[in-house]
């Protein structure tokens, strides 16, 4: 909260003025789009063998990650999200990388499908005290995971990955990294979220979040009928959860069900930035609109640049782009930031 004291005056003054220099809370950074699953739900499904050479060309550079890690600390950017694209755990030189974030003073959060994660990962992200790994598993059993994720014989693997960094969390007496799952929500695991919430204490974890799927195959998404048995499940999940000592998102989760109320803006293009494999810098995971690349620029001259400035005023005027009109996002719009709620009402943000 301490932070918060220092940093929210220069925030505010951002939102005001529609410009960036008040640097964001968190980037996350796609350094990949390799990757070795090709599960239902995801847009990896539709590129080609030529999509795939492309971006491999395109990459950035270990060196230019790591210069973008000095510049992005220097800022004062709290968190760093290292997350697909792609499998992140591809590269050969991501624990590099995420090595310098934590060297660098920032919180760093990791997205992986787990299947990459053996005893050498497990050991390096706990000596370097690496915040949060979240791993993504939609589906308690082999059978489920596997019509969503393509192969049910890596649900083995996954498993096995939590379990070797749990055992080396307390080999090592550590609590770092938490260990975090992620669910995203279909039609084919909708009825298994209480089972979801007794996988993830068998499997160490903290955390446990549930997520809207937002369509990029229209056939998985809940009828009105499943989300009224969904929802009855959540209710039985948080129960349970509790019981367990679980942190488990139901309130966020429903959330997501929900339209802000009129008169809300999102605050995403002043609290945090989305890096591409390539270097492109756009505004969220729902947005391709380009601010920028920082292959050949510094962060700081795309965050505070003419485009980016623009999408600001084009957001505080409450004119939402095209790219926010399937967007139930909630945090970013007032919860992410001190007071919002109530400068909001106050109409002094």
């Amino acid at each position: 909260m301490v932070y918060w004291w220092v940093r929210a005056p220069l925030l505010y003054a951002s939102i005001w003025r529609c410009r960036g220099f008040s640097p964001p809370e968190e980037v996350d950074l796609k350094p990949t789009l390799r990757c070795n699953l090709r599960c239902k739900m995801c847009f990896q499904r539709k590129l080609t063998e030529e999509d795939r050479r492309r971006a491999l060309g395109e990459e950035l550079s270990t060196s230019r990650y790591l210069e973008l890690l000095r510049e992005l600390s220097s800022l004062g950017v709290r968190r760093i999200h290292v997350v697909g694209g792609g499998e992140p755990l591809m590269r050969n030189d991501v624990l590099d990388i995420m090595g310098a974030v934590k060297g660098l003073g920032m919180e760093g959060v990791l997205t992986t499908n787990g299947t990459l994660l053996d005893e050498s990962v497990a050991r390096a992200l706990v000596d370097m005290k690496w915040d949060v790994a979240m791993f993504s598993v939609d589906a308690p059993t082999p059978e489920a995971y596997g019509m969503i994720r393509g192969s049910p014989h890596m649900f083995e693997r996954v498993v096995a990955s939590m379990n070797e960094l749990t055992r080396v969390k307390r080999l090592r007496g550590a609590v770092k990294p938490l260990l975090h799952i992620h669910c995203v929500v279909t039609n084919l695991n909708y009825e298994l979220l209480e089972d979801m919430v007794d996988f993830a204490h068998g499997a160490g974890a903290q955390i446990l979040t549930f997520d809207k799927y937002y369509p990029e195959d229209p056939s998985l998404v809940l009828r009105e009928r499943e989300i009224r048995v969904m929802l009855e499940r959540l209710k039985r999940a948080a129960v349970k959860a509790e019981k367990y000592g679980l942190l488990v998102n139901v309130k966020e989760f429903l959330s997501l069900y929900r339209r802000p109320p009129r008169g809300v803006i999102c605050y995403r293009p002043w609290l945090s930035a989305d890096i591409n494999y390539n270097g492109d810098v756009v505004p969220c995971c729902y947005s391709e609109e380009v601010m920028g690349s920082i292959r050949f620029r510094s962060f700081r001259d795309v965050w505070n640049g003419e485009k980016y400035n623009q999408l600001r005023k084009t957001f505080r005027e409450g004119k939402f782009p095209d790219f926010c009109k399937d967007c139930f996002f909630y945090p970013g719009l007032l919860n992410d930031i001190p007071f919002g709620r109530q400068l909001h009402t106050l109409r002094l943000i």
